[in-house]
């Protein structure tokens, strides 16, 4: 077989398996569909001309110094064209499928010179250990695409393990295997180990961080949780209060009407009545819905905004059964509030309005509209733009729920309004 064939097809094996990689650990922009087959038809056309320039020009001397600049450079720059995360978040992911590319090839390289008849060897062991490879990182995929959302520092540090790996590997390949090729494979296998002992430390510290940020935020539910409840208690506790007094007041009351009735003033007592009942009704708690947490929370974030002088309209109609976790969805609407109060703080006090709305056919929907200054900025996903750290932490738990339980979170701000919806 022609040598310039045979490269470009080891080409060609391992761009399909590479693609296969970051296209798994890749989080799209959305809509995902269509950024994906963008993403599929670039990558082709670069790798379509690197292999017919190795067909045609017998380029594959040069590729094997320029491939970095003809092929990993547009690959890097399309990618993160095509992600959601931009930065070191996707370079990571770009940099460690260029790692196990070249565990793949170190193994095609180890065949080729053990049975060097065997023309197809090395292509072939090639796909064999990016198909197995493939099979570990899809265990891995969720792992990592947690980190995407939770982890906000530290990936520059993390990049470091698989941007040594592979240039230093590249560069042993390039310039050192012809010298003495097993001893340098002996090199690279030890190389390849440490990098791979580098990576079980890296899942580790995923799976602590993930941990940590479990805890954190269930111990943050709970904080805002018991915090509601205590309220709604006290809320109830003044209301039976009131009425206790109201009732010691009865008596008095009752003799007052009749006393109209004597005189035969019958308007006069019916409107002495209605006002009566006006004021108990004034006293009994609203009840938001039959679930107490969730109840509690929207009875306390309400509570809240009135008293920062924020006017709130709320119609609510949410099912006694709910279709997920009352305590994760209490924690939705309150981080969807807390943001909206937020929000209106800074705007004249006639000025400052929330509105929620539920409704639970043909499928439970509710939103968040809240009065804002200026503009919202939006990202290309449609995502609000944190203003800093410490911010876009309850967008980010919000956006978790929804992937959790497959439900759909869009926000929209125009003419002064800002509006989360969330349809499960």
């Amino acid at each position: 077989m022609n040598s310039d064939v045979l490269n470009a097809f080891t080409v060609v094996v391992t761009q399909i398996f590479l693609g296969f990689y970051v296209t798994l650990l890749l989080d799209f922009r959305e809509p995902v569909q269509t950024w994906r087959k963008r993403w599929i038809c670039f990558i082709s056309i670069v790798v379509a001309a690197n292999v017919g320039l190795i067909l045609s020009c017998g380029y594959w001397e040069v590729y094997t110094r320029a491939g970095i600049v003809t092929m990993t450079l547009p690959y890097v720059l399309l990618t993160m064209w095509c992600s959601r995360y931009k930065g070191l978040r996707v370079l990571f992911n770009l940099l460690t499928s260029l790692a196990i590319g070249c565990i793949g090839n170190t193994n095609g390289a180890l065949a080729a010179a053990l049975l060097p008849g065997f023309a197809l060897i090395k292509p072939l062991t090639r796909a064999v250990s990016f198909l197995l490879l493939y099979l570990l990182l899809r265990e891995l995929k969720q792992p990592y695409l947690r980190m995407l959302r939770v982890l906000d520092r530290g990936w520059g540090v993390l990049c470091m393990v698989p941007t040594t790996t592979f240039f230093t590997l590249v560069y042993i390949t390039n310039h050192q295997i012809r010298t003495d090729p097993m001893g340098i494979m002996a090199v690279m296998y030890g190389f390849l180990i440490v990098c791979v002992y580098s990576y079980v430390l890296i899942y580790l510290f995923f799976n602590k961080v993930q941990q940590e940020y479990d805890s954190q935020r269930n111990n943050d539910l709970l904080i805002t949780q018991v915090s509601a409840l205590q309220g709604r208690l006290e809320a109830v506790r003044a209301a039976d209060e009131a009425v206790r007094i109201e009732r010691h007041d009865l008596r008095h009351k009752l003799q007052a009407v009749a006393a109209m009735v004597e005189k035969g003033e019958k308007t006069e007592a019916l409107a002495y009545i209605g006002a009566s009942q006006a004021h108990l009704d004034e006293l009994k708690p609203v009840r938001w819905c039959q679930n107490p947490v969730l109840d509690a929370i929207l009875a306390s974030y309400f509570s809240q905004a009135e008293r920062q002088g924020i006017q709130v309209e709320a119609a609510l109609a949410i099912p006694d059964q709910l279709p997920v976790d009352a305590a994760e969805l209490s924690t939705v609407f309150a981080n969807a509030l807390e943001n909206a109060i937020h929000a209106c703080a800074g705007l004249p006090e006639e000025k400052r309005k929330i509105i929620c709305k539920c409704i639970n056919q043909p499928r439970l929907m509710f939103e968040v509209a809240n009065t804002c200054a200026g503009e919202v900025p939006l990202d290309e996903n449609g995502m609000p733009v944190a203003g800093g750290r410490g911010h876009g932490i309850g967008t980010r738990s919000i956006a978790a729920f929804c992937e959790n339980h497959g439900a759909v979170c869009s926000y929209k701000a125009e003419d002064g309004w800002f509006r989360m919806q969330v349809v499960l």
